[in-house]
């Protein structure tokens, strides 16, 4: 290459996206994908990777996460090219703006991996203008990782020509992803399928836990360890940070278990560097990744059980039948409340109290108007308009 770091670029029209995903929680597959869908769709858009979770420790390779990609971010192979070398891909850019590339971190000299280590990794590359022949390319990696050798962060590269040559000497994969409209993910189906997935791993984490136990002495297996600890912590980093955008589902329990694990990564490499230098590992190492899985399983047992959403309408119904002790649910639709035994503004003050109590919500000023108390079905439509409450503090 004619130089050993390449030139830094705006990141222009790929700012937002670079800044929305959350390349911590991906990882060197996921990340460029999610800046395509979070690019295309929107910030945040990326975070529906993180909706399925299981017991998964060996890395992902490209084919599951292009398939993961077009299934939970409507990303859609269009054009592909295996075996691909700079030349080739250059020839690409011309009919396509922007390529989705999987080579070999060894000859990319935005990471550091550079020069030290072979591994699966992808970027985004666009042309800087017509002629890729003579010109430049545009290189977009949003992968986030600390190594031995230093950190990767995401940033946006312009590589001569012949440098992209020499990053894809040893040949890679390059693909065109058309960003057709994500699916709408029915999180109630998404979490059962979580629990039943995580309920039927028990027995391969009794294994995985038992094994690792053995091998507390052996520094490869150690290290292993630290790779499938990565692995875990960034898959449970991305579920919390989806839960988050999930209405009614409280993300907390699952952020806690995500800081819990990125605290384990530390305590699986420092053990790991004392095993190389010949020193004793302690057995809470191996307590610390039981309770860790242990609590993974229950905690996606509570999630799929969480009490369903409560249906504002028949909240509306029980309160005015317990306040007003009338048969509110037998009324033709449309009965004016002002009808009801025993019904007054009082009353109805105590029922608006006792409705924002159960939904956990509060009225916006702005949407009580007059016409709002009249029937029953003016009532419960009031509390059902996501416009008409804010969250209750």
């Amino acid at each position: 290459m004619s130089g050993d770091t390449p030139v830094e670029a705006p990141a222009g029209e790929w700012s937002p996206a670079l800044t929305t995903v959350r390349a911590d929680a991906l990882d060197c597959l996921q990340a460029n994908l999610a800046v395509l869908a979070d690019h295309a769709h929107g910030g945040g858009a990326h975070l529906a990777l993180g909706a399925p979770v299981g017991f998964e420790t060996t890395p992902a390779g490209p084919e599951q996460r292009l398939a993961e990609a077009e299934e939970l971010l409507g990303l859609r192979v269009t054009a592909r090219r295996d075996k691909a070398d700079g030349p080739l891909v250059r020839e690409l850019l011309r009919d396509h703006a922007v390529l989705y590339v999987v080579g070999n971190a060894y000859t990319m000299p935005w990471v550091p991996y550079a020069g030290h280590d072979h591994m699966e990794h992808s970027f985004l590359l666009t042309a800087d203008d017509a002629d890729t022949e003579a010109g430049t390319v545009t290189v977009i990696d949003a992968y986030h990782n600390d190594t031995p050798w230093g950190s990767a962060r995401p940033g946006v590269w312009r590589l001569p020509a012949a440098d992209l040559d020499a990053v894809l000497a040893t040949g890679c994969t390059a693909l065109s992803l058309d960003a057709t409209p994500p699916p709408a993910l029915d999180a109630t189906a998404v979490l059962a399928a979580n629990a039943a997935a995580m309920s039927a791993a028990g027995p391969r984490v009794d294994a995985y836990v038992t094994a690792m136990g053995e091998a507390l002495g052996d520094p490869d297996a150690l290290d292993a360890l630290v790779l499938d600890v990565w692995v875990l912590g960034r898959a449970r980093t991305l579920h919390a940070a989806w839960l988050g955008t999930v209405p009614g589902v409280s993300a907390d329990a699952a952020e806690e278990q995500a800081q819990a694990w990125r605290r384990y990564a530390a305590h699986t490499y420092v053990a790991a560097r004392r095993a190389r230098r010949g020193g004793a590992v302690p057995a809470s190492v191996i307590d610390q990744l039981d309770r860790l899985l242990r609590t993974d399983i229950e905690l996606a047992r509570q999630l799929a059980a969480r009490e369903a959403p409560l249906d504002p309408r028949a909240v509306v119904v029980e309160e005015l039948c317990a306040v007003l002790g009338a048969d509110v649910a037998g009324l033709p639709a449309g009965a004016p409340l002002r009808d009801l035994p025993q019904f007054n503004s009082f009353r109805l003050v105590d029922v608006i109290e006792r409705v924002e109590t159960r939904l956990g919500v509060t009225l916006d000023p702005e949407a009580l108007r007059e016409d709002s108390f009249d029937t029953v079905d003016t009532l419960c439509r009031l509390f059902a308009a996501p416009a008409a409450v804010e969250e209750a503090s």
